[in-house]
């Protein structure tokens, strides 16, 4: 019985035939399949496709559906378009060695199975689209929507293979800030959503599921813990330097993920709200105070609403050396010898800064309850915005 060819047997069998390395981009110039690459110049060529290719511009393939064009960190390549019956989806292309034209033989080749390449390619693209729907749908109900739908949900997702199967899970929500206005915002998060499910594809057999929500967030569902140091180098690319990603504690199995997904909002939330003290990827642990501080409506917060203490801060228009010092003593548990030392000055040179401060703010710095309620709310003040960050 005949059946239609896979993409990927059908790209390998063209490749043994025309004696090249092959490699086929979407529309959006994302690299969606490839032949074996067997030698190390093969390999480095796809890697560098496989990481960049979607930040290069388009090239033209010319009136005869092909033209040979320099690709940035390929060289010299064949690209021949990719039609389905309708409309151009892709490309194929393949690197060229040396100053030489491939033979006409290679070409023809080529040419004569873009069309089969580009109908099987526009119903991958087709799938995968389905598939980002379907897993939408779905993590929308397993961590944001009512609780009764959460077990079905929970079994779809496994079922259908959009997450692999496992004891625990964790998960990752990202974004930009959310008081910026660039219309671009939410398409970097689509980005970086997209840029880690295809890390973890490419170099993990695990099934990580991903999409994004209506109010511009991303979330992620990884059926293990998330290593911090590889999220951060992800989003450390140009295209995505823009967005944050808090991560949720691991739980014990899916029907537990929006625990982890509510907790990863909060420490997303803190990533935002006072940039400087956070990294681009934060855990929920690392959060510490700022993840519950997160749950105030700090947007909605004025001076009015801090306490006494603080608001004497505030008015008393401090330099910002005296800030500093007093946000220091604060921080380091009113010890003379660690402030000085965090602040890099002489302790004699702390001790006039701290009584300038008394005498400013006329509060009892001595008083443990006046430093913990000062602690807390310049704090708060300064995750309200309420109170400039350092120059």
């Amino acid at each position: 019985m005949d059946r239609t060819p896979d993409l990927d047997d059908l790209l390998q069998d063209l490749s043994e035939r025309a004696g090249r390395r092959l490699i086929v981009l979407d529309s959006a110039m994302r690299v969606v399949a490839w032949s074996i690459h067997e030698s190390d110049d093969d390999r480095r060529r796809l890697s560098a496709a496989l990481a960049h290719s979607d930040s290069w511009d388009v090239p033209a393939a010319g009136p005869e559906g092909f033209a040979i064009e320099d690709v940035p960190e390929l060289g010299r390549c064949l690209v021949i378009a990719l039609h389905d019956h309708r409309h151009r989806v892709g490309l194929l292309l393949t690197v060229l060695e040396g100053p030489r034209s491939p033979s006409a033989d290679v070409v023809r080749t080529l040419v004569g199975e873009a069309p089969v390449l580009g109908v099987l390619l526009s119903l991958r693209t087709l799938y995968a689209a389905r598939d980002r729907d379907r897993a939408r749908t779905l993590l929308t109900a397993l961590v944001a929507g009512d609780p009764a739908r959460r077990p079905g949900a929970a079994e779809a997702l496994v079922g259908e293979g959009l997450l692999g199967a496992s004891r625990q899970y964790c998960a990752v929500v990202l974004g930009t800030d959310p008081l910026a206005a660039a219309p671009d915002e939410t398409g970097r998060t689509v980005l970086a959503v997209h840029r880690t499910l295809d890390f973890v594809a490419r170099s993990s057999t695990a099934s990580v599921v991903g999409s994004t929500f209506d109010d511009g967030t991303g979330v992620l569902v990884f059926p293990r813990p998330v290593v911090v140091p590889r999220l951060a180098r992800i989003l450390a690319r140009p295209d995505v330097a823009t967005v944050r990603a808090g991560i949720g504690p691991v739980v014990d199995g899916l029907l537990d993920v929006h625990r982890s997904y509510r907790l990863a909002r909060r420490t997303w939330r803190t990533l935002w709200l006072d940039p400087l003290a956070h990294g681009p990827v934060s855990t929920w642990d690392d959060a510490g105070l700022d993840g519950l501080l997160a749950m105030l409506p700090l947007e909605r917060l004025t001076a009015d609403d801090l306490p006494l203490q603080v608001r004497r801060v505030l008015a008393a228009g401090l330099r910002p050396e005296l800030l500093r010092t007093l946000e220091t003593y604060l921080d380091c548990g009113a010890d003379a010898q660690r402030t000085a030392a965090a602040l890099h000055i002489h302790r004699s040179t702390f001790y006039y800064r701290l009584d300038r401060l008394k005498e400013r703010l006329d509060l009892d710095l001595d008083d443990g309850r006046t430093r913990s309620e000062l602690h807390v709310g310049l704090r708060v003040a300064r995750l309200a915005r309420l109170w400039p960050p350092e120059p």
